[in-house]
């Protein structure tokens, strides 16, 4: 529990409809992302980490997803969503921290100095204040992902 939000990993299929229905609720209905782009292979893949944060009343606050990359040490953090009624209340804060410390705490030691992690992500350039907020440096040229303007941001984490 961290203040009024408790988060949990994904452990089954129910878990992740949950994720699934909050992204499809920010990222196709508000944000016009087609459905069928919005869910991929990388979901249900076994290295797949998801997170969920629920309010009080267990409704779904906040989702994102880890993926560990083919390169030790390198993990790429996604699909961040965070409700409209829970924008600006730190739920996307808890997110990244939740997927970061998963990253360390899993990652870091499959790098030859075990204890360092590149965490990567693609992040839309309506959010990079968010994070850069989170201490992502976000850089490179602009391009288009389901139809959004992105940029890639880059953080390392030391254990």
């Amino acid at each position: 529990m961290t203040g009024s939000y408790t988060v949990e990993r994904v452990a089954d299929a129910a878990g992740l409809e949950e994720a699934w229905a909050l992204r499809f609720a920010v990222f196709c209905d508000e944000q016009g992302v087609p459905r069928a782009e919005e869910i991929d292979a990388l979901d249900t893949d076994p290295s797949t980490s998801h997170v969920l944060v629920r309010a009080v009343d267990g409704t779904v606050v906040g989702t994102g997803r880890l993926l560990v990359d083919d390169t030790p040490g390198d993990v790429h953090i996604g699909r961040v969503a965070v409700a409209a009624r829970a924008r600006g209340t730190r739920v996307g804060a808890l997110v990244m921290d939740t997927l970061e410390q998963w990253a360390l705490a899993e990652n870091a030691a499959t790098t030859p100095t075990g204890s360092r992690v590149v965490v990567r992500l693609s992040a839309q350039t309506q959010a990079e204040g968010f994070y850069r907020r989170c201490g992502y440096e976000v850089e490179g040229p602009v391009y288009l992902d389901a139809g959004i303007d992105h940029r890639d941001g880059v953080k390392v984490l030391t254990a």
